[in-house]
């Protein structure tokens, strides 16, 4: 099974209601998204279904993914998970099948002082990827896998987010040693689109 690839480009265009990566998450009317945790992208489904060669995401509706991940910019007072695969609280993935029939509003995160924190966004082209490759990418084999299958509980259980160690002028993002975080989901949760129940991983390189 290929991977599908997610291409970033900085981007000041009117993103709104579209895939991105960092910036603000466009979610319904009082959504209780977290706000404790890093808002990583949103992936509007309909741009990525084809791609998805085995059907094994949604073709419509919004993704979205947030993580424990400010202490990995650098910010080194802030919270990071312990266990090697996060607790809940440490990892969310919402889905928003009806995007279509209600209204929507960007959700703009602010410092104690009301100025916006968020790393500037990043568009988001989708392309087909060998299995297996590093990168920011959904589906497919992780990167540099060490073991045959992940531990107890989690046997069998597929990627759903890989996010890469990544920099650019505005920051920089580093998962110990150029790691990578791994977004894992049982793959009969997925097929019920049922997200509640991820966990994530990092590996060292």
């Amino acid at each position: 099974m290929k991977s599908i690839r997610l291409n970033l480009k900085k981007s000041k265009d009117d993103l709104y209601m579209k895939s991105k990566w960092f910036g603000n998450p466009d979610v319904p009317e009082n959504y209780p998204i977290p706000d404790d945790l890093c808002f990583i992208c949103q992936i509007r489904c309909d741009e990525l279904a084809e791609f998805d060669e085995n059907n094994m995401l949604p073709h419509k509706g919004m993704l979205y993914f947030f993580g424990a991940i400010d202490y990995y910019f650098g910010n080194l007072d802030c919270y990071f998970p312990e266990d090697q695969y996060w607790k809940s609280e440490d990892i969310k993935v919402f889905y928003i099948e009806d995007i279509e029939n209600q209204e929507f509003n960007q959700v703009v995160f602010e410092d104690e002082d009301g100025e916006p924190i968020a790393v500037q966004q990043r568009s988001i082209e989708f392309s087909l990827d060998e299995n297996g490759s590093y990168g920011h990418k959904l589906l497919g084999q992780p990167f540099d896998m060490p073991w045959e299958d992940w531990d107890a509980p989690y046997q069998g259980w597929v990627e759903l987010l890989q996010v890469d160690s990544d920099e650019d002028d505005d920051y920089n993002l580093n998962f110990v040693d150029f790691g990578m975080m791994h977004v894992l989901i049982n793959p009969d949760d997925l097929k019920n689109r049922d997200f509640s129940k991820v966990t994530a991983i990092l590996i060292y390189t």
